[in-house]
């Protein structure tokens, strides 16, 4: 789909040239208030420096109020027919671009967007974000999102939709650098003077590329609502399933290490999933106002970092941050955090600094540098629940980034780590601390049945799935919390139960 009505090429080479004009305005005000003042003409050297400034400041606001409007047609001209935008939003960013006064810049309400106001939303609490946009139309808040894409995908506390069409804009953004970058690669190919091993390079980066490229075109045909969006480094993403701006009760699943924007959807085993089961499963049974959210939203450790706080350090701040954006959305929500594996660590320091979460729950656990669940500081009444699979070495306090290696180290470990594992499976001291599994913790432990190893917890058809789900419907009572008996191991992906659970 087109939109007809702006050359965006034209549009930039008028600004280039308001801009020029303005520079030649300001020079010219500068020598005509020289010669006034020798000759004693100081007030008409006042006036007419001030008429020219004020002019000069006319043009590059024009200039400037360019911008937006370039980019908010380029998006359009992007993006799929099928690019997701709600339906309740009245006016498309194009027609933003056409429909607003030029000169006047992207308005909030009666005030004009700028540079200092973008600063001051970015420097704002959740809770003051969702302040500052109770009262605003969708008309109104609309062109904020076409200005600054890159503030509105990140900023907690801001009304969903605008999230979601902030992060489309990117998206399209993003490929169209994409499609610049294989194009150019393309020439390279085609000019056939490359050697062997230059074209090697040059087309294993196109093959990347071209794969980018149609991963985040799928994102678009399929109406994702992805609520941030950060290509940058390793990529951060944030995937919502359900109507997240009505939803009572809010399930916030965090990742565990080697999850980064490349492999956020790569095929069913890809992270989102693990949210997007929990509310299929919602749906199956009939468990309604169920939203749930697939939180990329920190740089996962990779490999032996894993042994290391610093990306907990760095991560789990973020995860404050959104988990309060979340309960400032306003109505009464039920908010519960999940952490797999290392984003336990991220949950269980965002816990002991104080998190607005009515329940967190920690699954296959390294530990989450609480000594207790009595230190996770949540909302009154909150609850904390621990789970541990069958077979999932990280609960015989084995460091299981040892095992994600290729083949023929893995078997040649999996001898000694069977060996480790003899007795009981849940042992007391992880290495990020204490076991949230183990009885002296103090959580209340969920059944895990039908989930088996480190990577299973979210799998249909078990019994740990659907706890996952009654914890965040709030149906507590609803939740298995038979604990299995200790089970002997035998060979497989990381050991497979040999016994029967309680």
């Amino acid at each position: 789909m087109t939109f007809y009505g702006i050359d965006p090429i034209g549009l930039a080479d008028l600004g280039r040239t308001l801009e020029r004009h303005a520079d030649t305005m300001t020079e010219a005000a500068s020598q005509a208030m020289a010669p006034l003042e020798r000759h004693g003409q100081g007030h008409r050297a006042d006036r007419v420096g001030t008429d020219l400034t004020r002019a000069a400041w006319t043009l590059r606001n024009y200039a400037g109020d360019f911008g937006w409007r370039i980019e908010a047609v380029l998006h359009q001209d992007r993006a799929p027919a099928v690019m997701h935008r709600p339906e309740h939003l009245p006016l498309s960013m194009a027609h933003l671009a056409v429909a607003i006064p030029v000169g006047s810049g992207p308005p909030i309400g009666t005030k004009s967007l700028d540079r200092t106001e973008v600063a001051r939303l970015a420097e704002m609490s959740p809770a003051e974000t969702a302040a500052y946009f109770i009262g605003q139309t969708e008309d109104e808040i609309s062109p904020l999102v076409a200005a600054a894409p890159e503030l509105m995908t990140d900023l907690d506390g801001a009304p969903p939709w605008a999230r979601y069409v902030a992060s489309d804009m990117l998206i399209g953004r993003r490929l169209a650098e994409l499609e610049d970058q294989a194009a150019e690669a393309r020439q390279w190919i085609d000019r056939n003077d490359l050697k062997g091993f230059q074209e090697t390079i040059i087309r294993a980066h196109l093959n990347v590329v071209n794969g980018e490229i149609a991963e985040l075109e799928r994102w678009l045909e399929e109406d994702r609502q992805i609520l941030l969006f950060d290509p940058n480094g390793d990529g951060r993403v944030v995937e919502v399933f359900g109507d997240l701006a009505n939803a009572g009760n809010i399930g916030i699943v965090v990742p565990g290490i080697t999850n980064d924007r490349s492999n956020f959807s790569d095929g069913a085993g890809g992270f989102r999933a693990n949210a997007k089961n929990i509310h299929t499963r919602a749906g199956e049974l009939g468990v309604d106002d169920v939203a749930t959210i697939a939180w990329l939203g920190y740089d996962t450790p990779d490999g032996a970092d894993a042994v290391l706080r610093r990306a907990a350090n760095q991560g789990h701040g973020d995860l404050i941050n959104f988990v309060g954006g979340m309960d400032a959305l306003g109505g009464h929500r039920h908010i519960t955090v999940i952490g797999h594996s290392y984003g336990s660590l991220v949950t269980g320091m965002a816990a002991g600094s104080g998190l607005a979460a009515n329940e967190v729950v920690f699954v296959g656990s390294p530990g989450t540098s609480l000594e207790s669940a009595d230190d996770a500081k949540l909302e009154p009444g909150g609850v904390v629940w621990a789970g541990l699979a069958h077979g999932d070495p990280i609960g015989a306090g084995i460091d299981i980034t040892e095992y994600i290696t290729p083949q023929q180290q893995f078997r040649q470990s999996m001898g000694r780590m069977l060996d480790t594992l003899g007795g009981e499976l849940a042992v007391k001291e992880l290495h990020h601390g204490t076991n949230p599994a183990h009885e002296d913790f103090g959580a209340l432990e969920i059944h895990t049945a039908g989930s088996t190893g480190h990577s299973a917890y979210f799998k249909p058809d078990t019994v740990t799935l659907d706890n996952l789900l009654y914890i965040i419907a709030g149906m507590d009572a609803r939740v298995s919390i038979e604990i299995p008996d200790v089970i002997e191991m035998a060979p497989g992906p990381f050991g497979e139960p040999l016994g029967e659970t309680a």
